[in-house]
């Protein structure tokens, strides 16, 4: 799995920084990427990538501030010209609103798309998609609009099968083996066998905390304890600033060293940063965080493996 960077700003854009957007490639975990936030010209930045916008199957959006969802109509209008005759339908997470912000835009521009949209609209910390893969959680924040953080658990998977153990029974590869993978037990030839035997061991599973714009508050620490790794929100990156992330419901660098105390994080992404910062402070935030985890200021179109 990997995450790329599309816009990584706070509120207004920059030179060097669009506004909110980040993309997952899923394609090998679930043949299908998502998108967190849309904000302004993010068709634009996505140009720029190797993202292909029919493979993004679902959006999730965190709240309706114009820098996390003004680059939608444009997005979605695009998107049905570069499908083939296959329809690919869309998924669209956000809070209550969000359906009727797309439509009215998409009657008032005109706009028309080849394929369906399923909108889920939520209202409180709930689950919201949970099959043998995945599941992922919605999380209210403290943001002065209504605003939802998301988590992501990648369940264990079962190892890999050892096909040259399973060809020296003589069971050659072909539709058994799923079976002998999905089952706790086979037969062949008359002889019951455990298929823990012929399975690697399990591969752990996941967990991605995403976190976008909140006033800290101590249910956060809650939220993320148990994820490997985490996408926030860190608009003031400056100790001295941390009185304008309380006044204006973002997070301090202060508010995440809090948050992440006593986590389990190994991989720690900022995002959402003010202009007013360069990368010689960047730097510096870096270096006193980096004890705890590998700690990462996102920048505009940077791609991570996960």
């Amino acid at each position: 799995m990997e995450v790329q960077f599309l816009g990584t700003g706070a509120g207004l854009p920059a030179k060097f920084r669009n506004t909110q957007s980040f993309v997952f490639n899923f394609m090998q975990e679930l043949k299908e990427c998502w998108m967190f936030d849309c904000g302004e010209a993010t068709q634009h930045q996505i140009l720029k990538t190797n993202i292909k916008p029919t493979k993004i199957t679902k959006i999730f959006i965190s709240h309706l501030h114009a820098d996390h969802v003004l680059g939608l109509i444009g997005f979605l209008s695009s998107r049905s010209f570069l499908l083939d005759t296959n329809a690919s339908k869309v998924t669209i997470y956000g809070p209550v609103g969000i359906k009727d912000f797309i439509e009215k835009n998409m009657m008032f521009t005109h706009c028309s798309l080849s394929y369906s949209v399923e909108y889920i609209e939520i209202s409180s910390e709930q689950c919201i998609i949970d099959n043998k893969t995945v599941t992922v959680f919605s999380y209210p924040l403290a943001h002065n609009v209504e605003c939802f953080g998301y988590k992501i658990i990648f369940k264990k998977q079962k190892g890999s099968l050892d096909a040259d153990k399973l060809r020296e029974l003589g069971i050659m590869p072909g539709p058994f083996y799923r079976e002998i993978k999905e089952s706790d037990t086979f037969e062949f030839n008359g002889k019951v066998y455990n298929s823990s035997e012929f399975l690697s061991e399990d591969k752990p599973g996941k967990e991605i905390s995403i976190i976008p714009d909140t006033r800290y508050f101590e249910g956060l620490n809650e939220f993320v304890k148990n994820s490997n790794i985490i996408i926030t929100e860190c608009t003031y990156l400056l100790k001295e600033d941390a009185h304008h992330a309380r006044k204006n419901y973002h997070l301090s660098i202060l508010d995440v060293e809090k948050m992440i105390e006593n986590s389990k994080v190994e991989n720690l992404f900022l995002t959402h940063i003010s202009a007013r910062y360069d990368r010689n402070i960047e730097k510096d935030v870096v270096e006193s965080l980096c004890d705890k985890c590998s700690v990462k200021i996102a920048h505009d179109l940077e791609e991570y493996t996960l």
